[in-house]
């Protein structure tokens, strides 16, 4: 808490003093979701289907000045597991954002810390995929971002991005090395060029550094032990330690062009340069230690296009993009995305909507191990209808379709879920002169 309040402190001294309008931000919100699954777990043979209630106050609060704005919000997630009771959590989200504005010079501070269930995020790009139980996940991230007008045409930016990703295993937990702690590095430099109204340009370079470890995971092997003349297999019991880092450089151009004033469409293509570094320790007692180390040097693609189309009856939007990415599989995933998102408004109340994305998330591990390799697809199918009863209250009803498949295992799960929302945002607006 006191970081927040120095954080307000130093924003509101960057005020101007002077009589100009002052709003102060204040947005509570409140969401209740039922929710029907027939394969929560995502398992090629599932055992049962679930009923999850969620319980989601929050509120967004800060203020609004002519050239700089700060806005802090906490979500409370209450997720309750009808009939699994051991499967409930409490997610608590907080962000901070700080934004300001000058003649030349913009900059964009944002941090979030979050505890939220592993069952509602291995599915993500930097997950690992697994879903079969419920494992705390703490996430800390900061990412200050600085944009500079070198002339009228031309700007500067410069990121920096941290995350730091752990989990709360238990020391009987099924493929922990799934849930692998990592942090992730990266700082960015951009710059851009306006060429006309309706086009520009930008070259931009990064480097990123990666840091996963899992440590004492349990183990067992058989061994032929003699008793006399006779060969007998024992089964004994190790643990086993992964770790891997690795750099990565990354280069790529791209281009923003307006079409007209409904359609803008954007791209942007490099290569990446990615050294690897994977370790591998396994013990057993009374036996010799085994240590594995392997490195490696790989050149890539990225990339990224996005098409949006905007009018008075909806929007369309459609993406696609390769990257390399942090995950908590143990290792880096290089994550190929396909994506259609669309809303079209039936009356002034009523909307319906439309989401697709398929997933190709490749392992970067330069181990050969079933337990680190969590390459996959992943495809979802969403269509949604949201009806505006009141100006403060949402009722949303969706379906979902997923479809996993883990090529190493050459194993496919497919799960459906129901979802109906109801939302509640009083509208509230606060000035100070």
């Amino acid at each position: 808490m006191s970081i927040k309040k120095d954080l307000l402190v130093t924003a509101m001294a960057l005020c101007p003093a002077s009589g100009h309008a002052l709003e102060l931000l204040l947005q509570p919100d409140f969401r209740l979701k039922e929710r029907y699954e027939d394969n929560l777990r995502m398992q090629s043979k599932p055992r049962r289907d679930n009923w999850i209630s969620t319980v989601s106050p929050s509120l967004t609060f800060g203020y609004l000045a002519d050239n700089n704005e700060l806005k802090s919000s906490f979500r409370w997630n209450e997720l309750i597991y009808h009939g699994e009771s051991e499967l409930d959590f409490s997610e608590k989200i907080a962000d901070i954002n700080h934004l300001f504005k000058g003649e030349r010079f913009k900059s964009d501070v944002s941090a979030n810390y979050s505890e939220e269930s592993s069952i509602n995020t291995q599915l993500d790009l930097t997950g690992s995929g697994d879903v079969q139980t419920q494992v705390p996940k703490t996430t800390r991230s900061i990412a200050p971002n600085f944009s500079f007008n070198l002339t009228e045409k031309d700007t500067l930016q410069l990121g920096f991005a941290y995350v730091d990703v752990a989990f709360n295993r238990k020391p009987n937990l099924t493929n922990p090395i799934r849930y692998s702690d990592y942090d992730n590095t990266q700082y960015s430099a951009t710059v851009a060029h306006v060429f006309t109204e309706q086009f520009s340009a930008n070259l931009t370079a990064s480097y990123a550094e990666f840091s996963s470890g899992n440590g004492n995971i349990p183990i067992e092997t058989q061994i032929l032990v003699s008793n006399g003349s006779t060969l007998i297999p024992v089964t004994i019991s190790g643990k086993q330690a992964y770790a891997q880092t690795s750099q990565t450089l990354t280069y790529q151009a791209g281009m923003q062009y307006s079409v007209n004033e409904t359609t803008q469409i954007a791209l942007s293509a490099g290569l990446r340069n990615t050294d690897t570094q994977s370790s591998s320790v396994t013990r057993f007692p009374d036996f010799p230690t085994n240590s594995t180390v392997q490195s490696s040097s790989t050149i890539g693609h990225v990339f990224s296009a996005n098409l949006l189309h905007a009018e008075e009856w909806g929007n369309l939007n459609l993406s696609a993009g390769q990257q390399l990415n942090p995950a908590s599989s143990g290792t880096q995933q290089q994550s190929t995305t396909f994506g259609l998102r669309s809303k079209y408004n039936l009356t002034e109340r009523l909307s319906t909507g439309f989401n697709a994305n398929y997933l190709i998330s490749e392992s970067q591990s330069t181990l050969s191990s079933a337990n680190t390799n969590t390459s996959r697809t992943f495809l979802t199918i969403s269509p949604n209808l949201r009806w505006r009863w009141t100006e403060d209250i949402d009722l949303d009803l969706s379906y979902t379709y997923r479809d996993r498949t883990y090529e190493s295992l050459n194993q496919t799960s497919i799960g459906n879920s129901i979802q109906l929302q109801f939302s509640y945002q009083p509208q509230i607006n606060r000035q100070v002169k």
